[in-house]
């Protein structure tokens, strides 16, 4: 990929260029299938990072996880790639438990992207992924409890690599995406391109 992130954007169920950004990066990569996890998943298609991917392509598979009602548990009957989890995410239950048990096998080849946002303990959320580590990792950047730093400190930590972000310059920021640490070289143009604006940053990013 030889430009920035958002410039990739289109939506279809995502609200900031995600599905277009998604669809760029797995092109790219050669991603033709795969499990996506999904949390804050709201009904599954609103705002989603990921719904234009399994409703559309049945080799990818969906585990979508919501607190509230908003998700409706039947949604599996219409689509039998998906897995719904109604679960609140704590020191408790664990993403990695919830991914132990969901119905498909998931390991570092087949899990292809995690997207999270929650409002606001997303550092956290991500942190409890565990032992399973997504190919692409997309954390929300606004409304969060932490400073941009100190998520980005963390996925470099974990073994990834900030590449950009989504978002509609001049009107509204984003998500941050991250790689896996043993993609990085595939975005190496992608990453100049962002430290030729400006961008990396001490408490913020810059358009």
């Amino acid at each position: 990929m030889n430009d920035l992130l958002y410039n990739y954007g289109y939506d279809v169920f995502s609200d900031n260029g995600e599905d277009g950004i998604n669809e760029a990066i797995f092109k790219y990569l050669n991603i033709t299938q795969g499990i996506v996890l999904e949390i804050g998943a709201w009904d599954g298609f609103q705002s989603s990072n990921c719904a234009n991917l399994w409703s559309k392509n049945k080799k990818f598979k969906g585990i979508l996880v919501e607190s509230t009602s908003r998700l409706n548990l039947s949604l599996e009957n219409e689509y039998d790639n998906i897995a719904c989890f109604r679960s609140l995410i704590s020191i408790e239950n664990t993403l990695e438990d919830v991914i132990d048990d969901c119905k498909f096998e998931v390991d570092d080849d087949n899990f292809v992207l995690a997207s999270i946002d929650v409002d606001g303990d997303d550092l956290n959320v991500a942190r409890s992924l565990g032992k399973y580590k997504p190919i692409i990792l997309i954390l929300e950047s606004e409304g969060t409890i932490t400073s941009i730093k100190e998520i980005i400190d963390f996925s470099n930590n974990r073994g990834y690599q900030f590449i950009g972000m989504s978002g509609y310059p001049g009107r509204h920021m984003g998500n941050l995406y991250f790689v896996r640490n043993d993609y990085e070289d595939k975005f190496d143009i992608c990453k100049e391109s962002w430290k030729k604006r400006g961008v990396i940053l001490s408490e913020g990013l810059l358009y």
